[in-house]
């Protein structure tokens, strides 16, 4: 069904760049939401930016980093598509403009999240403490003892590490 509705929409976008002669199909976030995008670019005139950075104006994110000692990020999923533009790579840009260190949590790690590293995030840590189904661990009390007990670990650490210096 995917493969048919990527089909739609490249016929889509051939049909567009014959009758309007412009071509957004590959303009990076044309893509996004299912092609709105694309939409949006061609037909509304309209100018894209990433959401991350639209967050981080409106709630005045900087302001709240720039004095932190440390900085907690996270998503379902980090993988090497996480420094694309993704949330936590936009906290971590942040925070590294301010030397302040960076974790971030998730519900799993996947190939390519070490990329992580290089981009901001000092650590991270999956909170799956038990293997399991996609479904239990999408259910919302056990989400959120996981993450509770992962983030109660973790800091327990910074604790030690932080009395021993």
């Amino acid at each position: 069904m995917i493969r048919q509705m990527d089909n739609w929409l490249r016929k889509f976008a051939v049909l567009t760049r014959s009758i309007l002669k412009t071509d957004y199909s590959n303009y990076p976030g044309s893509g996004a939401a299912g092609g709105l995008g694309f939409a949006f670019l061609t037909y509304l005139n309209a100018t894209l930016e990433p959401g991350i950075d639209l967050i981080i104006r409106e709630t005045h994110l900087e302001d709240y980093i720039r004095n932190a000692d440390i900085v907690i990020t996270g998503e379902g999923r980090l993988d090497g598509q996480t420094c694309m533009g993704k949330a936590p790579a936009g906290v971590a840009a942040i925070a590294k403009k301010y030397n302040v260190p960076v974790i971030a949590f998730s519900g799993c790690v996947a190939d390519g999240a070490r990329r992580c590293n290089e981009n901001g995030i000092d650590a991270f840590f999956p909170i799956l403490r038990n293997p399991g189904t996609f479904e239990e661990a999408m259910e919302v009390k056990n989400a959120c003892q996981n993450m509770s007990d992962t983030v109660e670990q973790v800091f327990k650490l910074i604790k030690s590490v932080s009395k021993n210096e």
